[in-house]
């Protein structure tokens, strides 16, 4: 059985989206700080009740939903002020054309370190026929292409990505050594090839024949021969196009 703090992230992540609320949007709605959204969710922290009732008026529930109840409903008093409130960050709301491309775990697929051992490597699967979703585009990046976002599945670069959270790709930028990446890997098919893998981890160099990565858990580096891949997009930090 879920956990009281599993079952509350689980559905603060749910309000959130059927609202079209940002974690840090909804923090400052709810408690005026930026992060104490984030803080319940990377630090499992329960919060008091006076501060769950807040989160619970933003996201138009009520706290013993947020906490397991079966039923939702909304507490009479609560209409009209939540309503109020997020209209005014409805109001703010920026246009959603910033594409988001499906992603799965994958298998494993097996690489080797740069001692010469193998390795199996997390991989996520992913769809870029067309977009399975739509986020808001920041002002920072409108109007300009080559943005788009993947969600980060598995734990082999936490603590650095948590599973679950979208990641911001740009395409017409090189890498370099150093950034976060996502990696296209060519998938052959019978006319052709096609991506339908990526990896997401921090690039360190690409030498002849090889792309050398490195990921964080278990911490490793490992080479990609230079013929599997695609692409190498630069991962852009969302603080960097926000504005934090």
């Amino acid at each position: 059985m879920a956990d009281k703090i599993d079952i509350l992230i689980e559905r603060i992540a749910a309000k959130l989206a059927e609202r079209r609320l940002s974690e840090r949007e909804a923090s400052l709605d709810a408690t005026g700080k930026p992060d104490a959204l984030r803080y319940i969710r990377v630090r499992r922290a329960m919060p008091s009740g006076e501060r769950l009732a807040a989160i619970a008026k933003t996201l138009n529930t009520t706290p013993q939903w947020l906490l397991g109840g079966v039923e939702e409903g909304i507490a009479p008093d609560q209409h009209d002020d939540a309503d109020s409130k997020l209209g005014a960050i409805t109001q703010r709301r920026l246009p959603k054309t910033l594409p988001v491309y499906g992603t799965a775990l994958a298998a494993d697929i097996e690489f080797s370190t740069s001692e010469g051992a193998p390795i199996a490597v997390e991989q996520i699967e992913v769809n870029f026929a067309e977009p399975s979703d739509h986020m808001a585009r920041p002002t920072s990046i409108a109007g300009k292409d080559g943005y788009y976002v993947v969600t980060v599945w598995g734990h082999s670069m936490e603590p650095r990505y948590d599973s679950g959270r979208r990641q911001l790709a740009y395409a017409h930028r090189p890498a370099r050594a150093g950034e976060d990446v996502v990696v296209q890997l060519r998938s052959p098919i019978d006319d052709g090839e096609m991506v339908t893998a990526v990896l997401i981890k921090q690039l360190v160099r690409i030498k002849a024949g090889f792309v050398v990565l490195r990921q964080f858990n278990p911490a490793v580096e490992f080479e990609v021969p230079q013929h599997k891949v695609k692409h190498i997009h630069p991962i852009i930090p969302w603080d960097d196009v926000l504005g934090f």
